[in-house]
This record gives structure tokens, sequence and C-alpha cells, in this order.
């Protein structure tokens, strides 16, 4: 039966990935050459079924899949990867704890639910909804799941509880009062680890598992996920005034702009505002941050009418989206101002474009000179930790704001 099925395989979509899967399903992989996708190692079997395999081929086919765990830069890790592969695995996670687990179960695990636990932040259970009615799923807009329309559920969905602080979880299933994790991750400053619980045979013929497991290795190895956008939320963020703009740029760049003080609160290490807490209080707690922040102005206006001088006039007159990229627009000392924001691809610098239109006044942006950051201003005259556009007739500056450090403490 697997020979006829990877025949198919072959003819459909050419004797490279069909390679590929047979050294997949015999527990190790095939090299597929790409220019840029990162370099995989998976774990674990698959079952023989048609759909599973065509699945499978289409979800790693725009990786690079190896035969040594040594060459690969993320493991992908199906089921677990039983008493054969756990000593393989365990020198990969000593060397790049990158890791995408599909559907984990403690059975294959030679440490069980132990083992799982300590590397998922979560603890295995039983069933979560057995015959139950209709779900309520809930998905919190990480680039992980970004294009997909609803997250796929399995009957037999194994319920994970106990999470750790350090999990953030990307989707949820809910019936009744209780709540089953669908996908969820582990970022530290060493490893990212992805649990895709809800990846099963039953779940594999949906689009949304193959988009799902391909934009998982894209994140877990560090890259940006393809067709991943920027996102722009306007929630309740930490030490900011209600209302403010949660700004993550799939590169792994987060902001928080303020709309009361008219400025730039602070960056992040991370591409995504966890809202999740938002809906789980009943005071509403403020959003989760996936990473550390590594640039803080102070809470002062952000405006000046000259350098050290007092407030200038301040008005937040809204945000618009122009191509794909969010921009906001005030009125300062009587002038319009209209700000881009934009991430580089390594993801440790932004870029601030600002366009003034016509008027008397000076405007004078403050900066905020810190360790680990560089501070590049252009189209402006910068003076005491300011950035100055003094001419009259409209124009444009742009401030950069550069991580040079590792990860800056909070």
């Amino acid at each position: 039966m697997l020979l006829r099925l990877l025949s198919l395989l072959r003819l459909r979509n050419g004797f490279r990935l069909a390679a590929g899967l047979v050294a997949l399903l015999a527990g190790g992989a095939a090299a597929v050459p790409s220019a840029t996708p990162p370099r995989v190692v998976v774990f674990g079997r698959t079952t023989a079924s048609a759909e599973e395999i065509a699945a499978l081929t289409a979800a790693l086919s725009p990786f690079t899949i190896v035969d040594h765990a040594a060459e690969a830069e993320v493991a992908i890790v199906w089921r677990g990867p039983a008493a054969a592969g756990s000593a393989a695995l365990a020198r990969f996670r000593a060397r790049v704890p990158a890791l995408v687990v599909l559907g984990a179960d403690p059975a294959v695990w030679t440490g069980g639910a132990t083992e799982l636990s300590e590397l998922l932040g979560a603890s295995p259970g039983e069933t979560f909804r057995p015959g139950a009615a209709p779900l309520v799923l809930s998905d919190y807009s990480h680039p992980i799941t970004s294009g997909v329309a609803e997250p796929p559920v399995p009957a037999d969905l194994r319920l994970w509880s106990a999470l750790t602080a350090d999990t953030f979880v990307l989707q949820e299933a809910t019936v009744g009062e209780v709540t089953a994790p669908l996908a969820w991750i582990r970022k530290t400053s060493t490893g990212r680890v992805v649990h895709l619980a809800a990846v099963s045979p039953a779940t594999w013929p949906e689009a949304g598992t193959s988009r799902l497991v391909a934009q998982a290795v894209w994140w877990a190895a560090g890259r940006t996920v393809p067709g991943a956008a920027t996102r722009l939320q306007r929630t309740v963020l930490p030490d900011a005034h209600p209302g403010s703009f949660a700004l993550t740029f799939p590169e792994g760049v987060g902001a928080c702009l303020d709309p009361v003080r008219g400025g730039l609160n602070y960056l992040w290490a991370g591409e995504f505002a966890d809202l999740r807490p938002r809906w789980l209080t009943k005071q509403g707690a403020p959003a989760r941050l996936d990473g550390p922040v590594w640039y803080r102005e102070s809470a002062e206006p952000a405006w000046r009418s000259q350098p050290g001088g007092s407030a200038a006039a301040w008005q937040f007159r809204g945000h618009a989206e122009r191509e794909g990229a969010p921009e906001f627009h005030s009125l300062v000392a009587g002038r319009a101002v209209t700000e881009r924001l934009a991430a580089a691809p390594d993801g440790r610098s932004l870029l601030r474009r600002f366009q003034v239109g016509p008027g008397t006044s000076p405007l004078w942006l403050r900066l905020a000179p810190q360790a680990g950051v560089v501070i590049e201003v252009s189209g402006a005259r910068r003076e005491a930790d300011h950035a100055g556009f003094v001419g009259e007739a409209a124009g444009e500056f742009t401030v950069r704001l550069r991580r040079t450090d590792g990860e800056a403490p909070r």
C-alpha cells in the first residue's frame, strides 16, 4: 500500500519530494535543495494514508529536508520521537532548540508526560470534547496562524492544561466552560518551540493544517513568515495609556504607540502582542509582550517647540492604512504630521518616517538615547537629544532606531 501511494506521489509531485517522504516515513529525511528556507529534520512517523502523505508533502515542500539532525536548523517531531529517535533529538535540542511538535502524544516520548510538560510548557490530559457540539474558535493573530481562516480541530483533541507563564496561546477551542489550546509557542533567548496540538491524521487533509505547519517551521527557524502582515491593534498595553496601539511587524519588532503623549513608548523584540489576557480577566489585563523591551522613552510629551522647551500643542487625528502599512496622523503646533513605521528585514531596526505639512512653527521630536540602541536622524537637525524640523515649507525626515546588543533587559 505504502509503495503504491509513493509511486502516485512521484507522478504528482516529482521524484525529489516523493524520495524525501520515503526517508521520512522510515524515520529519516532526504535533501530537498532550496536557496533560503531552513534545513529541517523530521522525527517520528506518519500514518500511511494518501491524504496525510500528500498534505505532509505540501507542508514540507518549501524546505530543505536533511538526513542528519546535525545539519538541521529546525526539527519537526510528529507525535513523538519514540525510543529510536530520542537520543538524536536530545543531541539536536542541545545544539539548536528549534522545534515544531505536531500532535504530541505522551506514549511516544521516552520521558512520557513529564518530558512533554517540561518541553512544551503544558500538561497533557485526556480527550477534550468527545461528541461535543459547536465550538468557539479563537485566533490571537500571530504570524504562524496568518491566513488560516478556521483552526483545524479533530474530534479526539487532547486537552492540555497548566500552561506555564512563558507560553503564548495562538489558537484555542472552547465548549461551555472548558477551553483547550490548539497551538502555542515558547520563546527563550536560546530557542523556539511550537506545538500544533490539533494536527492529526484527521486534520491533515485540511488546507489550514499544511499552512500552519509550514509557517511554524519558518517562525521556529527565526525567519520572517512569508506572507505575514504587519498587525495593528488598539488595546491596553503595559506602561501606556488605555487605547494605545500595538504595532507588530513579522520581522520581529513590536512597537507601542501612545496617542495620549504623542510618541513611541517602547519597542520590544517580538512580532506578537498577546491580547488573550484581555478576554480571560474580568478587569481586562494588559496585553502580554512576547519579547524583551529594547528601547524605551519617558512618559513626557514627545513634541517640543524648541530643544528642551515646553511641550508643543499636539492632537491625535487618527490612523489609516496605505499599501498594507499603517500610518498615524496628528496636528503638532498647527502643522499636519504623518508618521509611517517600518521594520528592517533583520528585525533589529525600526524606521520612523515623518511627513510634515507647511507652517511657521518649528517642530522638535524628543529622542531617548540609551545603551544598546543607535539613533540616526536624516532630513532634520539634531540638537540636545532632539530631532528638529525647522523649515516652514512641507517636508519629511526620518529617525532610525537600531538595536546593537543582544536583548536589552526590561
